[in-house]
């Protein structure tokens, strides 16, 4: 193998790729990078049996190959080395050669047949939508996933696809968040998938910006999306998500109009003295005053109210402060409606009146 490829080109490639991979694994050849040179073209593949990840790269490619180069360890050097530069790299004598300039550097391989393929798989279903779209289906709801929960299926975000609409949800049995977005093309019948927390974190920021279109491919177990020059495959949760309907209130008894930037300024500074492990806080309705209060077990204090437009139902409920935090963060309009049936059931936060694509269920804590 014998290449030249621009510094900047390989650098955005693998650290793309470079981001499934560590630096100690169990399996020495899932710490490496399988390099693939031909057609005018690099291949960068990562992967680390659960996810993987291919970039492809502009080069010269003066003799075709394929070799596997230690991942973070390649990252670090092409970072350290001048942007606009050129490097020329090539196989020789059972080790990598990396060479700038008077800079030379030398990686050792691995056995290019040892390293795992994850991409020979049958896909099943195929439907595209606007990078942007999926991008935020699943930062408005990742929050919410669940942490090593024996409960595994609750340890990711479930992909609803019906029709042209695709549904993101995630909860860990304390909140629950519903973004839906819509699909560029049409799929028959409907599709529930799990992807697991850490490809919901790589996928996050393997997905751009703008209306672009990306291609998601579904199997039995995996997922793919791909985009321009990067592919992006990873194996499904193999369980069944819970019912989420059941958990969303389809109809709630009272309902308000909050301001979303006030109620974060106090819920930030009231929450201030919250237990560091509870993060306990009181909400209290009452005529048109909105009053947040928070103890500690240090017998500190905090309270603050905040006048509303208009008188509300009475209400007294406890909630976890970030909890509930996280949820009002995520929606994006100025106002929100805060819904409930009673003091023992969870709150139902949507976007505006008409904000049924994003819904946040909180339940409440007794403090």
């Amino acid at each position: 193998m014998r290449i030249n490829v621009a510094r900047d080109d390989l650098l955005k490639a693998l650290s793309v790729v470079g981001s499934v991979v560590e630096r100690r694994q169990a399996k020495p050849i899932l710490t490496h990078i399988l390099l693939t040179a031909g057609d005018g073209e690099i291949v960068l593949t990562g992967t680390d049996l659960e996810l993987e990840v291919v970039a492809r790269c502009p080069a010269e490619v003066q003799e075709p190959g394929k070799v596997t180069v230690p991942g973070r360890k390649f990252l670090d050097i092409v970072r350290t080395l001048p942007a606009e530069s050129q490097l020329r790299c090539q196989m020789e004598g059972g080790r990598f050669r990396v060479a700038m300039g008077k800079s030379r550097f030398q990686l050792a391989t691995l056995p290019v047949e040892d390293f795992p393929n994850l991409m020979d798989i049958q896909w099943d279903m195929t439907f595209s939508m606007a990078r942007a779209d999926l991008r935020r289906a699943i930062e408005k709801t990742q929050f919410c996933m669940a942490q090593q929960d024996v409960r595994y299926y609750l340890n990711g975000v479930m992909l609803e696809m019906s029709g042209r609409a695709l549904r993101a949800v995630a909860a860990d049995g304390h909140r629950l968040a519903l973004c839906a977005a819509e699909m560029g093309s049409e799929i028959s019948g409907e599709r529930q998938v799990i992807v697991p927390r850490k490809a919901v974190a790589e996928m996050g920021r393997f997905l751009g910006d703008g209306s672009v279109p990306v291609e998601v491919s579904l199997s039995a177990n995996h997922i793919r999306v791909s985009q321009d020059n990067l592919v992006f495959v990873s194996k499904l949760v193999d369980g069944r998500f819970p019912d989420y309907h059941r958990v969303i209130p389809q109809i709630v008894k009272h309902e308000v109009a909050l301001p979303r930037g006030p109620i974060l300024e106090m819920l930030g500074r009231v929450g201030v003295v919250s237990t560091e492990k509870f993060r306990g806080i009181r909400l209290r309705f009452q005529g048109n005053i909105l009053a947040a209060s928070a103890t500690n077990t240090d017998r500190d204090e905090a309270w603050e109210e905040l006048e509303l437009t208009g008188p509300v139902p009475e209400l007294e409920i406890g909630f976890n402060v970030t909890y509930l935090v996280e949820a009002i963060s995520a929606l994006e309009e100025d106002e929100f409606m805060f819904g409930w049936n009673d003091s023992n059931g969870g709150v139902r936060l949507k976007a505006g009146k008409s904000g049924d694509d994003q819904v946040y269920v909180v339940m409440p804590v007794r403090l």
